[in-house]
């Protein structure tokens, strides 16, 4: 099968962005990011250039950390427009919780070079090129997976290549993060809901549920205070508070939690930024 392509220009600035990244990065980087760049920029993407590009797509398994025992496949919090945007409406709103994003200070943190560029590179393969459910098969899953660990959904080509992701590895479960609703919800209408996804609507601002969106399962949101989590679950919400998901049962992908359910989680801020964000509330 070939496509006509159509590689939107506008992200040409984002493949830029990678590239001065990519002058900090390893040599198998700098290969993979100039095999995917030409590849994008021509006329027309063939069956053969396609596969190519997903054999360069890494979705990562996670052996440590809260989500361990899982596979993600990660946009970036840096180099997703969306994200950007989001940021940016942040600066002027203490209570914004892309404020204290914190997968954007992992990013930038001394090690997250090599972090940054894979999942930026992961982000445009998955943006650019819509693939259909069989090339898909062949990106590496989990039993339990995880989509957006870092960053959210671009557009809405890259939301289609998620649940197809899902459509097509049917003995897995994914639980797929977005607060980019829009772009989601024009996927879901486009190719359906895969009954192994569970939709989780990342509540933007801090203390304050999300309305639940078409097609999302549960709302996840992040508290200021101890107070507040305690508060929200008393009222209702379930508790996540930082917890490795394989402790918890992996709730947030196997249908653990009822439809509109809210999940509550403490902020993960230092004690000065926390003072700092509690003074300004």
């Amino acid at each position: 099968m070939e496509n006509n392509n159509n590689y939107n220009r506008e992200n040409i600035a984002i493949a830029g962005k990678i590239m001065e990244l990519a002058m900090k990065a390893s040599r198998k980087f700098e290969n993979d990011f100039a095999i995917v760049k030409a590849i994008l920029e021509k006329p027309v993407i063939s069956a053969a250039d396609r596969m190519v590009l997903l054999s360069i797509y890494k979705a990562a398994y996670h052996e440590s950390g809260k989500i361990e025992g899982i596979t993600s496949y990660d946009s970036s919090a840096t180099n997703c427009e969306f994200c950007a945007n989001m940021r940016k409406a942040a600066e002027n709103n203490p209570s914004h919780i892309c404020r204290y994003c914190y997968d954007f200070a992992q990013e930038h943190s001394y090690k997250g070079a090599n972090v940054v560029n894979r999942h930026s590179l992961n982000m445009l393969i998955m943006s650019e090129v819509e693939f259909t459910q069989e090339e898909l098969a062949t990106v590496n899953a989990s039993y339990i997976n995880r989509i957006n660990s870092s960053g959210d959904t671009p557009n809405a080509i890259y939301a289609k290549n998620m649940l197809n992701i899902a459509y097509s590895h049917t003995a897995c479960k994914f639980g797929y993060w977005a607060k980019n609703t829009a772009a989601v919800i024009a996927a879901c209408d486009e190719i359906g809901k895969p009954a192994n996804v569970t939709l989780v609507q990342s509540s933007p601002i801090i203390g304050k549920p999300a309305k639940l969106a078409k097609y999302f399962d549960i709302v996840f949101t992040v508290y200021a205070t101890k107070e507040g989590v305690n508060a929200a679950i008393e009222s209702g919400a379930k508790e996540c508070n930082g917890k490795k998901c394989k402790e918890c049962g992996y709730k947030c992908y196997l249908n653990g939690w009822k439809p509109g359910d809210n999940v509550a989680e403490y902020l993960r801020i230092d004690a000065k930024t926390r003072e700092a964000m509690t003074k300004a509330m």
